[in-house]
């Protein structure tokens, strides 16, 4: 997700949006969680070490004036349409201030769109809209047509598979499998390891997904597999991409803060802590390399763990962040895996 760093006066504007948000422009008491997001935003995302502070009531006046450049606009209110969701319940009030805010700014952002559903209790399209970006990224034009569909339908249905798919899957996981058998500490021997000690099927074997990416994000970013980590996960993936970063940011506040059931698989409610979250999606934003296009694992399966993170400007986690959410430095004993975000939207 492309951060800017808003001038004082822009920042000023910013937190009043955000304010806004959290007060349905003045009709109710923001509640502490989201006063707390309010400053961990500026704290992690707009490099504010102190945070300024603002008031309940409405959308600033000025917005437009004071917030001129698209980055911005769009930036902003793409942590207004977070913050509607960080009170668990997506209140249509604080959603229609996201929606005037866009509108005002010129902003056409999907992100709001998923919120508008999540108010109105649509999951079912939530998910499939989320499908539909995940295959149009995984069609080779960047489009999904028919084809693409056929294919992506095809892996999720194995017991249709023939001859000839069994034996290009028994060749697929043979060559994940000979990732044990790189040094200790290279990102395939680690990726290997995530898999078995989590009782993740390699990709190819019975049940199993063609892609990695899930996984290849969790032993990027060191976060493990309990929710908390899952929802951290989210923010770390999203603060990495830039057309879908609120696909997974969304995804994740409202399986693991709004305890809504987007997808199969476990969802909860009240995880967020804003300070780690935040600073998640910071480190993820932080990241210098395109991991959705034309990114090759395979390139880089035999590199030092320390020396890829170095690579892409990623600094490890923290020991305190790893006791509280149960980060993955090769060494983890985890408590299961939830559903990965990215299996709908990469």
């Amino acid at each position: 997700m492309k951060l800017v760093q808003p001038e004082s006066g822009q920042l000023a504007v910013v937190v009043q949006a955000l304010y806004a948000v959290a007060s349905a422009e003045g009709a109710v008491a923001p509640i502490p969680v989201e006063i707390r997001s309010i400053d961990a935003i500026q704290r992690h995302l707009l490099n504010r070490p102190d945070p300024v502070a603002g008031t309940p009531g409405p959308l600033p006046a000025d917005l437009e004036t004071m917030l001129d450049g698209p980055d911005l606009r769009r930036m902003t209110v793409r942590l207004m349409t977070m913050l509607a969701v960080i009170d668990r319940r997506v209140r249509p009030e604080k959603v229609a201030v996201v929606e005037a805010a866009a509108r005002r700014l010129g902003v056409e952002e999907p992100g709001v769109a998923i919120l508008r559903r999540a108010a109105r209790g649509q999951n079912k399209r939530i998910a499939l809209s989320l499908m539909k970006r995940f295959v149009d990224w995984w069609s080779p034009t960047g489009r999904a047509g028919p084809r693409d569909w056929l294919r992506f339908l095809w892996w999720m249905l194995p017991q249709l598979h023939g001859a000839g798919t069994a034996r290009k899957n028994r060749e697929m996981l043979a060559r994940y499998e000979a990732l044990a058998e790189l040094p200790p500490g290279t990102f395939g021997h680690t990726l290997y390891r995530f898999y078995a000690e989590n009782e993740i099927t390699l990709p190819g074997g019975p049940k199993s997904v063609p892609w990695i990416m899930h996984e290849v994000y969790h032993v990027l970013s060191e976060y493990g597999v309990a929710l908390e980590a899952e929802l951290l996960l989210t923010a770390f993936i999203g603060g990495t991409q830039e057309e879908t970063c609120m696909d997974q940011i969304l995804f994740g506040l409202l399986s693991y803060q709004a305890g809504q059931q987007i997808v199969g698989g476990v969802v909860s409610e009240g995880l967020l802590d804003p300070e780690d979250y935040f600073r998640a999606m910071a480190r993820g934003a932080r990241v210098t390399v395109d991991l959705v296009h034309g990114w090759d694992f395979w390139a880089v399966a035999e590199v030092d763990m320390a020396e890829l993170r170095a690579r892409y400007n990623l600094p490890p986690i923290s020991a305190q962040e790893r006791r509280r959410v149960g980060g993955y430095n090769g060494l983890l004993t985890g408590s299961g895996h939830s559903t990965p975000a990215d299996a709908v939207a990469a």
